[in-house]
């Protein structure tokens, strides 16, 4: 936990929700507006987000970044409530990976999923800086965050022999696009999210 800002908690790793969300992976934490988020209790948090009964318990009253490294994380309430509706819908970002992120935290460390996430993160800004037609960073977030990396990776190389420098932003997307939804076709993935 990093020191406090106007007497609220700014994270060391914001890249991850309180909650276990991917917030680094998140549409909103790669817009590059005044409305873009910093990431969970990240610098200018408080200035658009008021908190939430995660943040409350998790960083403000026990100085943690994630509920993974609370030694009362299986047992508590508003964790297991989280990870059950997790099975079921979504928000601007998938919450299927919450409990793996959890699990990953508990076992490796915050350190070695903040390595983990940031690698994913520059991934991410790849795609969007070359591979972008202003609709696809929905996709992309997705993509990365519920594929493995290295899949990832082998695909864009496979795509890329099809990418020539005098295709449309339009078209280097569709190309990209096609490669991943066939990547994830394969593992049973569906990269939308799921509205109740």
């Amino acid at each position: 936990m990093k020191a406090q800002t106007n007497n609220h908690p700014v994270k060391t790793h914001p890249t991850i929700g309180a909650c276990g969300l991917d917030c680094g992976l998140c549409p909103s934490y790669h817009r590059d507006t005044k409305s873009g988020c910093p990431g969970c209790c990240g610098k200018g948090f408080w200035d658009a987000h008021p908190g939430c009964g995660f943040i409350t318990c998790c960083v403000k009253q026990k100085g943690l970044d994630t509920c993974g490294q609370c030694n009362e994380f299986e047992f508590c309430p508003r964790v297991m409530k989280l990870v059950e509706q997790a099975k079921h819908s979504d928000s601007l970002l998938s919450y299927i990976p919450v409990s793996a992120n959890f699990e990953f935290v508990r076992k490796n460390g915050i350190e070695k999923w903040s390595a983990r996430e940031n690698e994913k993160i520059a991934f991410l800004k790849t795609l969007l800086a070359d591979y972008n037609d202003s609709r696809s960073k929905t996709f992309y977030c997705l993509s990365v965050q519920l594929l493995p990396l290295d899949k990832l990776k082998s695909t864009l190389i496979q795509a890329q022999k099809f990418i020539t420098p005098v295709m449309t932003p339009k078209e280097k997307a569709l190309r990209v696009r096609e490669a991943f939804n066939g990547v994830a076709g394969k593992m049973g993935v569906e990269l939308k999210l799921r509205k109740t």
